[in-house]
């Protein structure tokens, strides 16, 4: 499996345990962030500094079971993915597949702002 399908099962794995408020484990989906921390903090790139930003602040809306913070990280996510996508032009189509990765984050953002609008307001 390569880094863009690891990447799109990682999203899916994420969405499915935080899109019923974590009615069950909300573990999954934090074990799927400390993943993706580890493997992004490995590397000496600032450039994913707020990427980094927006996983540990996921986590963290995941922690107090916050539907409205997830979107909003989700949504963040999506958007620095895309620009770091902006100059990425190869055969191989990688540019293509961060994009992609890009939309499936915004979808999820999405879909979890229908969500949050189901819970309770969080403080």
């Amino acid at each position: 499996m390569n880094l863009i399908s690891e990447a799109e099962a990682g999203i899916r794995s994420l969405f499915d345990a935080t899109q019923k408020g974590f009615v069950g484990d909300a573990s999954a989906g934090q074990n799927q962030i400390s993943n993706w921390l580890q493997y992004l903090r490995s590397g000496d790139q600032k450039v994913l500094g707020p990427i980094v930003q927006e996983l540990e602040a996921l986590n963290t809306h995941i922690s107090n079971n916050n539907a409205a913070g997830m979107a909003e990280a989700f949504q963040r996510m999506g958007e620095l993915t895309s620009q770091s996508a902006l100059n990425t032009h190869n055969f191989e189509g990688n540019g293509d597949k961060i994009r992609g990765l890009s939309q499936k984050l915004i979808t999820a953002a999405g879909n979890l702002r229908l969500v949050a609008k189901t819970q309770p307001a969080q403080n």
